[in-house]
């Protein structure tokens, strides 16, 4: 069965305050003037440790797009998932008219334990039929770290340690190409293994 995972809306807020990163990097506080590249450069940071692991690390929303409901359960291939009543909609083609229709959560529950997280069939309960066409299931949802920490986990260290790392690697050395320096870098087995733990397992959309 075919699914495509389409980002919907990105994080609102990074998840190392730029604060943190100059006290990481020995950079002045009292510095405000490259505060914008290094904002970017953890943006550009955090998506690459986020399509490694498959876990945003603030909350975003994505649409899982299919062209059927499966066997039996759906698997949401982001976590960790948001346990907020409403982030998990679903919306099918309906069989006769072909219009968007909104599926009733007394279909299926939603297990936001699981990582990754899944959408199961309630007892008793049948997937709707559907318009046969491509794209005709679409399941949004909300999935990463919470902005605030008492709704849940930040971060795990790992990731955010791994970021600083990254993000202190661009800005030292801003071009692909470096001439007539000899530079050490810390081995693949200590930096990107720092993410390695968090990896989600078979969640190819």
């Amino acid at each position: 069965m075919r699914r495509t995972l389409k980002l919907i809306t990105d994080s609102t807020a990074e998840p190392v305050s730029v604060a943190d990163l100059k006290l990481f990097m020995r950079l002045s506080t009292a510095t405000t003037t490259e505060d914008t590249l290094l904002t970017a450069l953890e943006k550009a940071a955090r998506k690459h440790a986020e399509n490694y692991t498959s876990r945003p690390c603030m909350p975003q929303t994505y649409q899982l797009v299919m062209d059927e409901f499966p066997d039996t359960e759906i698997i949401l291939p982001r976590a960790p998932l948001s346990s907020t009543a409403g982030d998990v909609a679903i919306t099918y083609l309906d069989a006769v008219s072909a219009n968007s229709t909104t599926l009733s959560t007394t279909v299926y529950g939603v297990d936001t334990q699981a990582e990754p997280g899944r959408v199961y069939l309630r007892d008793g309960q049948e997937w709707p039929d559907h318009y046969t066409q491509r794209n005709a299931v679409t399941v949004q949802f909300v999935a990463g770290y919470p902005l605030d920490s008492s709704s849940g986990p930040a971060p795990p260290e790992g990731i955010t340690a791994w970021i600083k790392m990254r993000v202190s690697q661009m800005y030292e050395f801003r071009e692909p190409v470096i001439t007539g320096t000899i530079v050490s870098e810390l081995p693949r087995s200590f930096v990107d293994g720092l993410l390695d733990p968090y990896v989600l397992i078979d969640v190819r959309p």
